[in-house]
């Protein structure tokens, strides 16, 4: 009777044990599977993370290089601009007022505008505008040794605040051209500068 009861008991404590240890190792596959999937994850989510870093980094690069070859460009090309426009002003400021004040270069340029309006020499119907300062040489110029110019019919008109140079037009007033000292300056540094551009760049 007690060796049933012993071998009972060591039977059922035989199969509570092996139960157990299939239990444990099934929780102990579970758990091995569990970090398995939790590690492969987290190696999934790193490598996700680095990529969209390196996209992020690959995408500010291109955009601080793109940034920084328009400011150079942009700065370059003021620079460039800077340069001919110091380089054009340097040279040209005194020699425009110096010709457009000249008023023996504004009786040749006059003369040769005259002689080219009207190569048949008959009649002009012009009006010359110039500056009231230069008014007692232009017109004993004119009386003496261009008397023919105003017998064509050209009139001579005097404007206080024109400083320099001349303006003439058909005295309709239908257009006008200017020659002041504003007109050579702009005139010949749009001039220069083209040229100075094709030199220095």
């Amino acid at each position: 009777m007690e060796s049933k009861l012993q071998e009972l008991t060591k039977k059922i404590y035989k199969e509570g044990v092996l139960k157990g240890e299939e239990e444990a190792k099934n929780i102990l596959d579970s758990a091995k599977n569990e970090a398995e999937n939790i590690i492969n994850k987290a190696k999934k989510d790193a490598e996700n993370i680095i990529i969209k870093a390196k996209s992020e980094s690959e995408q500010l690069k291109s955009k601080i290089l793109s940034e920084l070859k328009m400011s150079s460009g942009q700065a370059i090309s003021l620079l460039k601009q800077n340069i001919t426009d110091l380089l054009v002003n340097n040279t040209l400021s005194d020699d425009v007022k110096k010709i457009s004040s000249d008023v023996d270069f504004i009786k040749e340029i006059i003369s040769q505008i005259i002689s080219k309006w009207s190569p048949d020499n008959k009649n002009i119907d012009l009006e010359l505008i110039l500056p009231d300062k230069m008014k007692n040489e232009l017109v004993s110029y004119f009386k003496n040794k261009a008397k023919d110019v105003l017998n064509k019919g050209i009139e001579l008109k005097f404007d206080s605040r024109m400083e320099n140079g001349f303006k003439i037009g058909p005295k309709d007033k239908s257009f006008i051209l200017s020659f002041t000292e504003k007109d050579f300056d702009q005139f010949l540094k749009s001039f220069l500068k083209e040229k100075s551009r094709e030199i220095l760049f």
